[in-house]
Parts: structure tokens; sequence; C-alpha cells
């Protein structure tokens, strides 16, 4: 595997992982069921973009990190709800720019390709309609 590849795969991995941690920190933090539920399916999608990454890594002949990246620890420093759901997003923005740049470093097809297109969607999806329904969750309570 390309070393500018893999780093910028375990770089993915590493958030995902944090986002994990950010996400199950908030998720015992909220006070709402619907805003739990919400949180905790983008928690299950979390966990399986670390483990599919993690295989992705190693399938491809690279080697995962084990780390886990700084995202968490600034998502539990804020004080309120609505701030760290805000951070949420802002990061999801950032993991959709820095699947961007694996895709780029990308063989142009085979698996790592179509793994990152597809989580490249996912995360652009989730930054539109998790902003959105976040509002709406966050208003109705």
């Amino acid at each position: 595997m390309d070393p500018a590849l893999e780093k910028a795969l375990n770089l993915l991995l590493e958030s995902e992982r944090a986002g994990v941690i950010a996400l199950g920190t908030l998720i015992a933090d909220v006070k709402q069921d619907e805003l739990k539920k919400f949180l905790s399916g983008s928690r299950a999608m979390e966990q399986r973009n670390a483990e599919e990454l993690e295989a992705l890594i190693r399938d491809n002949g690279g080697n995962p990190s084990s780390g886990i990246g700084p995202f968490a620890g600034k998502v539990a420093a804020l004080e309120s709800i609505r701030d760290r759901l805000n951070l949420m997003s802002r990061g999801q923005e950032w993991a959709a720019r820095k699947t961007e740049v694996a895709l780029a470093l990308a063989p142009e097809d085979g698996p790592i390709h179509d793994y990152l297109t597809a989580m490249a969607n996912r995360h652009r999806a989730e930054v539109e309609w998790g902003r959105a329904e976040v509002i709406r969750l966050m208003s109705a309570g």
C-alpha cells in the first residue's frame, strides 16, 4: 500500500474511533429519547466505518493504526450539548474532506476507491441531514 494512502486511511480510522467515543459520551448526557436514538444510529455507523477501514487497510497490505484521534476530547471539553452537537457536525464536514483527500490518493478502481467513494457520499449526506435533524430535535426539547 502506498504510504501516503495508508497514512490518510489511518487518519480516517483514528477519527472514526474518536467519533464513536465522542458519541458515546454525548448519548450518556442527552435526555431526549429521540435524540439519543438518532445519536446511537450515528455511533453505530462510526463503529462500522472504523471496523471496515481497519479491514480495508489490512486487506490491502497496510498496517492499521491502533490510535484514537483527539476529536473525542475536544467534544467532551465543551459545556453544552448544543455546542457538542455543533462540533460533531463540523467533525462530519472534516471527515468528508479528509475522505476526499484519501480518495485522491487511492487507485482509480478497486475496493479502496469503492469504499472511499461510498464513505464520502455518506459523510456528505450525514452533514446535511444530521444538521437538520439535530436542529429539529433540539427545538423539540
